[in-house]
């Protein structure tokens, strides 16, 4: 299965959706913010990310010109998961080529794991 990278400061969330994302058989790394995913990311790169925006240290925005700044990373698949839709948050992530958005507390865990299996499979081998 595919390895994961999920970042969110959220620790009970972040938690819930590592271990139900495990359970669908992939390799999770799950860490609380983007400077610690820029760590991760820069060092061993992930099929996909799980990106939350508002975060301390690092935001998804940060986080998401660092990476798009790398040629090796710029179709690096990342999937937004936010809790405020109607940001401009949103809108950079979208400028800075998100492939998805989903919205905390309106999507289910099944329906994350879907749009992850298919962005994916869209992802550039």
């Amino acid at each position: 299965m595919a390895s994961l990278l999920i970042v969110d400061d959220d620790k009970d969330g972040r938690e819930v959706l590592c271990r139900y994302l495990e359970s669908k058989g992939h390799r999770v790394d799950c860490v609380s913010n983007g400077k610690e995913a820029l760590g991760s990311v820069i060092g061993q790169t992930p099929d996909l990310v799980i990106l939350d925006l508002f975060m301390p240290e690092v935001d998804g925005g940060g986080f998401l010109e660092v990476v798009r700044s790398y040629l090796r990373l710029q179709s690096l698949p990342v999937v937004v998961l936010t809790g405020l839709p109607d940001s401009p948050a949103v809108d950079r992530a979208r400028f800075l080529k998100v492939n998805a958005i989903l919205i905390k507390g309106k999507v289910t865990l099944d329906e994350i794991h879907t749009t992850i299996e298919q962005e994916l499979h869209r992802a550039p081998k």
